[in-house]
């Protein structure tokens, strides 16, 4: 299909906060710009007694909300005039029902088979009831019964099933075993290439930067080894506590919340090898490698290296256990059995109600020799490691550290950045939002941004020995201070090998 077709986007969810914050705006912002189709008919699906004249009310809110005065009326009208709301509960066949009935009116109107996007922006506990009715429904076929889009397949055409996507949103499981089956159910409904398993973080610009600033700029790539990198730290903080969504937080925690997908998503394309060609399977692939080549963690390792922790009043919080022992912030050190970066530590922390919100990657590199004997080029403990941070949000950019010396008489040294923003450098560009790229990549079936099965089932490999045996042990997360950079442990994590964290000291 191409950006100009029509296409119909049924979203699971459709009164919810993502759809309010993200989605809507997103839709709107591709096809004011000509990036999506202007035939687009939206489905919201939710279980509020609202009315299709309601849910465009609550849409045009979200929309209003990001973009005011400047929002295209005209535009606008055209899109509520295809735009539904299918009001029913997720576990009941007559909801499926009604959704057949109204995407075969599309279709009619067209005098075409219009592609389907079906969008899961709601709790995970209802993906499974939503996938098997999709199924058992044959939405999950297209417009074409699963008999007519085999002889298609068979005829050498792509049949219109292939047209069918579905967008499932983190977290993918809550360990293991049920990643698996989601995974498992998943695959048995739709084939890979029609699933597109969103993490947001992947569609933000400075992340996919990092592709081209290490494969596209000759002076980094060859040092970016075990040769010449001392250690990477990786730091997702945020500045907020849990909010409203104490319930949800309480069965997840920081680490499935956080650690299992941003975080090694991140972790995967700083340690990836350069791929064979920049396209989906080559990136995935190398990705995927990573994951698979972390070093598995014995029980000692995660008592060792794997730390938990909790905010001061979190237990205070909205639909938060007084008694719980969820935690608000992890930090761990990870090891790759690869030859690229055998013997070099990458550090994870993340955490709300930390220091300030930043997400930060930073290269540390190992320090030059300046002595020769007893001879010193420059005084050993004034030369610091170069480091280069690449900033992924706010102020969107990457610094570089270097050693320079201080003007006037002698060879004093002093630190000195190198910085690139995007705000400055491409000012005149306005950057898409990262849910923008990935709903617009879904439609091209471009899957470079999203996370694959076999990526999938080794970060959860990780995740859940840490929480085994943390069921085990049952010690219980240590308190931090709002606005610190979170527990004393985390600091000690880093320190007992004669590192520190970065963002709170440089």
């Amino acid at each position: 299909m191409t950006l100009a077709s029509p296409l119909v986007m049924v979203i699971f969810g459709a009164t919810g906060d993502l759809m309010h914050r993200k989605l809507m705006p997103a839709l709107y912002h591709l096809v004011r710009d000509g990036e999506m189709s202007r035939d687009i008919y939206i489905v919201g699906v939710g279980r509020r007694e609202i009315t299709t004249d309601q849910f465009r009310e609550l849409m045009a809110r979200s929309v209003c909300d990001r973009y005011g005065d400047t929002l295209d009326l005209s535009l606008w009208g055209r899109l509520t005039a295809r735009m539904y709301y299918q009001k029913g509960h997720f576990e009941e066949k007559v909801l499926y029902d009604e959704l057949t009935t109204l995407l075969t009116q599309f279709d009619d109107e067209l005098a075409a088979c219009v592609p389907r996007f079906f969008y899961l922006a709601t709790p995970p506990e209802h993906y499974e009831t939503i996938l098997k009715h999709l199924h058992k429904s044959k939405l999950s076929e297209g417009c074409l019964p699963a008999s007519a889009y085999a002889a298609a397949k068979r005829a050498g055409g792509q049949g219109f099933a292939a047209y069918t996507r579905v967008l499932i949103e983190k977290p993918f499981g809550k360990d293991l075993q049920t990643a698996r089956h989601l995974d498992q159910l998943l695959g048995r409904i739709f084939e890979e290439r029609q699933i597109y398993r969103i993490d947001h973080y992947l569609g933000k610009e400075t992340v996919q930067n990092i592709l081209s600033f290490r494969f596209a700029n000759g002076i980094f790539e060859p040092t970016w080894n075990r040769k010449f990198i001392d250690h990477v730290q990786i730091t997702l903080a945020e500045d907020v506590g849990v909010g409203k969504r104490g319930s949800f937080y309480e069965g997840v925690g920081a680490l499935r919340d956080v650690v299992q997908n941003h975080m090694l998503e991140m972790f995967a394309i700083i340690a990836m090898d350069q791929p064979r060609a920049f396209d989906a399977q080559s990136i995935r692939s190398e990705r995927v490698k990573v994951m698979k080549a972390i070093r598995p963690m014995t029980p000692k390792d995660v008592d060792t290296s794997v730390v938990r922790g909790q905010y001061e009043g979190y237990t205070k919080e909205l639909n938060v256990d007084p008694r719980s022992e969820t935690e608000a912030f992890v930090a761990l050190k990870l090891m790759l059995d690869s030859p690229r970066w055998k013997g070099v530590p990458f550090y994870l922390r993340t955490g709300k109600m930390l220091g300030k919100k930043v997400t930060e990657i930073s290269i540390h590199f190992k320090k030059p020799v300046v002595c020769y004997g007893d001879v010193c080029l420059f005084p050993e403990d004034k030369v610091l490691r170069n480091v280069l941070a690449i900033r992924v949000e706010p102020d969107e950019g990457i610094a570089l550290r270097l050693m320079a010396k201080k003007p006037g008489f002698g060879m004093a040294l002093a630190p000195a950045e190198m910085e690139f923003t995007y705000k400055e450098a491409f000012a005149e560009i306005e950057q898409p939002q990262a849910y923008e790229r990935l709903l617009l990549d879904t439609i091209r079936g471009d899957q470079t941004l999203f996370a694959h099965t076999l990526g999938i089932e080794a970060s959860w490999q990780l995740v859940t020995k840490i929480l085994k045996r943390w069921s085990v042990t049952k010690k219980a997360p240590s308190i931090y201070l709002k606005g610190s950079w979170g527990t004393k442990e985390s600091d000690r994590l880093i320190e007992k090998d004669n590192r520190h964290w970065f963002l709170d000291e440089d």
